[in-house]
């Protein structure tokens, strides 16, 4: 939801969904599920003031919100002609394990493995 426009936000979510309950034939609400449960990162980075890195463990909701926030911000990144598209095509991407999301999450992962040593786990 952006500016407060919630009716805007439900209406590209509910035809999105509906978008990819014609093209796949398959719920969309396990396409959501799947997709936010494949994109919750588990962990979160931190900087310190030293130039360290703090790696913290993400519950279940953090890791969703995260989730959910790189998907917006993915297929607003997407080209197409509207919102809709966008999003769901990404939703299907992820469930795939392709897609801009998906490398966030990779990225993010990378670097909590390649600072595991240095990072202090809380």
């Amino acid at each position: 939801m952006k500016n407060g426009k919630k009716y805007l936000a439900y209406k590209i979510i509910y035809l999105s969904l509906k978008y990819i309950q014609k093209n796949t034939k398959k719920n969309p609400l396990a396409f959501l599920r799947k997709a936010i449960c494949i994109l919750n990162p588990g962990v979160k980075i931190n900087k310190r003031n030293e130039g360290n890195l703090v790696i913290t463990e993400l519950g279940l909701e953090q890791g969703k919100i995260i989730a959910i926030k790189w998907l917006l911000r993915a297929s607003r990144k997407r080209s197409g002609p509207n919102m809709v598209l966008k999003l769901s095509s990404e939703l299907i991407e992820a469930t795939k394990g392709i897609g801009y999301a998906i490398r966030e999450k990779e990225r993010i992962i990378r670097i909590a493995e390649a600072n595991r040593t240095l990072a202090y786990f809380l």
